[in-house]
This record gives structure tokens, C-alpha cells and sequence, in this order.
């Protein structure tokens, strides 16, 4: 992933926030809060011999899960406690990526406060916002977008928001990952934590915080998993719509509507995008990436779908991704 420097977008910390990200005051302290798994920060340390994050334990039950990587090496996870997380550096200057990485279906992240939130990030040298890609992209979805069960079946600590298709495709088109997924979570259905059902989160980010769509190069709906319990023509109906309230709210990007790695309304979906003229369909049929469950690609197969993604977008829209 290529980045530049650039000036902070947040009046707490010297860090880009990528993502769905809002200043919040939780428990009397000011934090930037998330209730998306997929949302990163990132920063370069110069002069230092420690860099030190520090975040609010809002689990409910167990633990969630971030992940942090120096230098785009192999990503280092950390559970999220009350200690701070402590970085020991060599002097030299590095470029630090933290990613939301798990939590559990538990945690309320949308009538509460149980998200991630960011409280400082303090270093002995100089820390300067990295802003990462030269694309960017939004992914909507549920919970395979959002990183669920990638590694395994333990709730929040087998998740790999860093890791799933998502993240690999968008590391793969040098784009910046804008990520609205939520665990179990349709069209026609609520996610888990409270979540109303997507069409009701493209410009909210909890129950009382709004959030403004930011402009990305593309948008990629991935949706009808978990919504097996309506029929086709109501399924028809309210993807229509939907697709129609992301173009209204994402006016100038290329959007893109994905077959479902199950195929799951696969005929209804090719018919609703047949009559939209700047809408591109993504046929997954012969990707068969590997699962965990029956449902959720596994690391194997997250790599598999998300290089198919990258490929995909790269051939049907290549005035967008044309190579660097």
C-alpha cells in the first residue's frame, strides 16, 4: 500500500482515520470511536523508542480484537484492555497501521457505547498522519465484509477484518478500505449489536451519532446473505431501493453490486442490476474460496476472494484501477 503524508482529520491525535470514525466523549474522556470492524489509523513515528495506543475496554464479554502493523509487515494483534499497547521502536521512522479488527455479537454497538474507541496514541519522537492509497473504495455488506470468522470460531478473536476479502482486495488495487459491514446484518434484516438492517446505517454510525458519507473512487455492495426469510420480489424490491439510496449517496462514484459467495438471489440480483445502466454486476459463481463454516471465507479463502475481487474491478472498470 503507497501513502504520503498528510495533516490530521481528527482534533485529538497527529493520525489519519480511514473509515467510519466520529469524536465522541465516552465515560467524561474525548476518544474517536468506531462501530466498524475494517476501520484503520494510521501514522509515522520518527525519533522514537516506543510508540504507545491507548484504547477504552467496551467489551461486553470478551475481548475485542485490534491488529497493528509496522512497516506492512505481518500484522501484530492485541486485545483490547485497559493497558495501554506499548511499540518498542529503533529510532528510525516507521509507518503504523491499527486496524479494528474483532469484537463479538454481544457488544451494543448501536444502542450503546461498545465499539472501539481510540483515547491517545503518544510516542517519545514525532508522530506525523499517513494518508494511504492513491484509490479508494467503500464496501458495504455484512458480516463476511466486516471480517467475521476468518481464522475460526472463537467470536472476536478468530475475526480478521485485516485479513478478509475485503482488506485484500483493497490492498491489492492500492485503495483506501471504507468498511460498512455488520455481523448478520441484510437488507431485510437487523445485524447483531442493535444494528438496524443496512439501509438504515449508510448515514449513521450508532443510534446517536450521524456520519456523513465521504466520496470514494467505488462502491461495492456484497448483500443477501442473511436475507434468506424474504422471497425473491421483495428482495427485488428493496435492493432496488437500496441501490438507488447509495447512488443518492454516492454520487460520483462507480458502484458495483457482488453475486453473494453463496450465490443467494443470484437471479434476482443479475435482473435488478440489468436495469440500472452505471451499475457493474461482480459474478462470484466460480470463486469458491474456501470457508470456516459454510458461510465465511477462511484466511485461505479470504486471499482466493479477494484476489478475484481485485481482478474483477480492475477488468470491468479500468479507468479506475489502471496500473500505477
Amino acid at each position: 500500500m503507497q501513502y504520503q503524508t498528510t495533516t490530521a482529520n481528527n482534533p485529538l491525535m497527529p493520525a489519519y482515520f480511514l473509515g467510519r470514525w466520529a469524536v465522541k466523549i465516552i465515560d467524561g474522556t474525548r476518544v474517536m470511536y468506531s462501530t466498524n470492524l475494517g476501520a484503520e489509523m494510521w501514522t509515522q513515528v520518527t525519533n522514537a523508542q516506543f510508540v504507545r495506543l491507548s484504547l477504552l475496554d467496551l467489551a461486553a464479554d470478551l475481548p475485542s480484537w485490534v491488529a497493528l502493523q509496522i512497516d506492512g509487515l505481518p500484522y501484530q494483534r492485541y486485545a483490547v484492555t485497559a493497558a495501554p499497547i506499548t511499540v518498542t521502536l529503533d529510532g528510525r521512522p516507521h509507518v503504523l497501521r491499527l486496524v479494528l479488527s474483532g469484537n463479538t455479537d454481544e457488544d451494543l454497538v448501536w444502542q450503546g457505547t461498545a465499539g472501539f474507541a481510540v483515547k491517545s496514541l503518544t510516542t517519545d519522537g514525532q508522530l506525523t498522519p499517513v494518508l494511504p492509497g492513491r484509490r479508494s473504495m467503500t464496501l458495504i455488506g455484512d458480516s463476511i465484509t466486516a471480517g467475521c470468522w476468518v481464522a475460526g470460531r472463537q467470536p472476536g478473536e478468530d475475526y480478521r477484518a485485516e485479513q478478509n476479502y475485503a482488506a485484500v482486495a483493497c490492498d491489492l488495487l492500492n485503495a483506501r478500505d471504507v468498511r460498512i459491514a455488520y455481523s448478520a446484518a441484510g437488507l431485510s434484516k437487523p445485524g447483531t449489536g442493535g444494528v438496524p438492517p443496512l439501509p438504515y446505517v449508510l448515514t449513521a454510525l450508532d443510534a446517536q451519532t450521524p456520519w456523513q458519507p465521504a466520496p470514494t473512487d467505488v462502491v461495492v455492495i456484497n448483500v443477501g446473505t442473511n436475507d434468506g426469510r424474504i422471497r425473491g420480489p421483495e428482495f427485488a424490491q428493496q435492493l432496488t431501493a437500496f441501490i438507488n439510496q447509495v447512488q443518492l449517496a454516492y454520487p460520483n462514484s462507480r458502484l458495483a453490486v457482488m453475486i453473494p459467495f453463496n450465490q443467494r438471489f443470484d437471479r434476482v440480483i443479475r435482473q435488478v442490476v440489468s436495469h440500472f445502466t452505471a451499475v457493474t454486476l461482480i459474478e462470484t459463481v466460480d470463486w469458491q474460496p474456501a470457508l470456516t463454516d459454510h458461510v465465511h471465507p477462511n484466511l485461505a479463502g479470504s486471499q482466493v476472494a479477494g484476489a478475484r475481487l481485485a481482478r474483477a474491478l480492475t477488468m470491468l472498470m479500468p479507468q479506475v484501477f489502471k496500473r500505477d
